[in-house]
């Protein structure tokens, strides 16, 4: 009977996700050199503590438009006891091959991952990229020490070639007052089993703390909804929201590509409208999101109209340029268009017809607190 129950249940989640009869996709344009590819990497199933079956996760991305999702139950405790209570007979990879199967000629990557999860200090790390969550959950029942059962778990996931994230680290369960970089951390950094680190989190948003430390230490910045229930009951997509989101400038699509992207740190974060990375990805991507479309000449100055043809807001505030008078602030909202006026500030001088102005864009940032500096050039 229990088992008949699942069944319905993973085609009730199944049929409310399918009912999304609106697409709303995500667009983020390519940069040269590399495609970019959105993605969530933290996402539970019925399978350990969430309650959607595996398949809803790939409708789940359909409806965005996302490239790639990473499934990542919690390789403990969970499905051990849906196990003693008779609903599942199954192991700890069964989720991500329901999930895979699923997405087959659906457009969607799906990575295997399973979240290490253990107390404070170290908490929890996603692994992804892996082959076995069976084997990370024998590493981690190793040591009912916290850093000890960790490590080991840590030590199996980089034996399979993961990529490893420390999760949430400013989730207030774990960091009640602050957040805080133990030593524990420090001997999992230095043995070299810490890849990147979660900034932004659905649950707890961002973290200024671990994206300095990203910043500071040189690892990858990484996004994850988190997402334990339906998305749908979190993001508000009937007025234009986004989950929370990995952009990965990859090679090429495929899942090779993004594990080399997200190993050299060759990602940003897209979250509640700000973006986060390193300057020499997200100058690219700006010049991309944001084209000239016209450039009007006159004896006063030149009218610069440019599009946002992404789905990212774009804040420009002017920075830098004393030889040109033009707008101090402006917000280019997704699919619109808008216009700069350039003067020259000395009336005597003359226009050149190549040219650049300068601003800082308030919602791109380089580091915690720190915009990214952009060039407007027109030729």
């Amino acid at each position: 009977m229990k088992r008949i129950l699942v069944s319905v249940l993973s085609l009730i989640f199944s049929a409310a996700a399918s009912a999304q009869t609106v697409t709303h996709p995500v667009i983020v344009p390519d940069i040269p050199g590399y495609v970019t590819m959105k993605g969530d990497m933290h996402l539970h199933t019925v399978f350990s503590d969430g309650t959607v079956w595996p398949t809803t996760r790939v409708e789940e991305a359909i409806l965005e438009g996302l490239d790639f999702i990473a499934i990542t139950d919690h390789v403990e405790v969970g499905l051990t006891k849906r196990i003693r209570d008779g609903l599942f007979n199954c192991d700890r990879n069964k989720s991500f091959e329901i999930a895979r199967d699923f997405a087959k000629n659906r457009g969607v990557i799906v990575i295997h991952g399973g979240e290490i999860t253990r107390g404070m200090p170290p908490g929890h790390f996603n692994a992804t990229f892996v082959n076995d969550c069976e084997a990370l959950s024998a590493a981690s029942a190793s040591s009912k020490n916290h850093f000890e059962g960790m490590t080991a778990a840590l030590k199996e996931a980089r034996r399979q070639g993961a990529f490893l994230v420390w999760n949430h680290p400013h989730w207030n369960r774990q960091a009640p007052n602050e957040t805080v970089w133990h030593p524990e951390h420090s001997d999992i950094y230095e043995a070299g089993l810490m890849d990147g680190i979660e900034i932004f989190n659905h649950c707890d948003g961002y973290s200024p703390e671990a994206h300095h430390w990203a910043v500071e230490k040189g690892l990858t910045i990484v996004s994850g909804t988190d997402a334990h229930t339906m998305l749908a009951s979190r993001v508000d997509y009937v007025h234009g929201a986004f989950r929370p989101m990995n952009l990965v400038f990859a090679t090429a699509r495929s899942e090779e590509a993004i594990y080399g992207a997200l190993k050299e740190g060759r990602n940003a974060v897209f979250a509640e409208g700000k973006v986060y990375g390193d300057a020499r990805f997200l100058v690219p991507l700006v010049d991309e999101i944001l084209k000239i479309v016209s450039v009007t000449r006159s004896p006063k100055g030149v009218s610069i109209r440019i599009h946002n043809g992404s789905s990212i807001p774009v804040q420009l505030e002017k920075s830098g340029s004393t030889a040109y008078g033009y707008i101090r602030s402006i917000t280019v909202l997704p699919g619109s268009d808008c216009t700069i006026n350039v003067i020259p500030l000395d009336k005597g001088t003359k226009m050149d017809d190549s040219f650049s102005i300068g601003f800082k864009v308030m919602n791109f940032f380089v580091d915690a607190g720190v915009p990214l500096d952009y060039t407007l050039k027109v030729k």
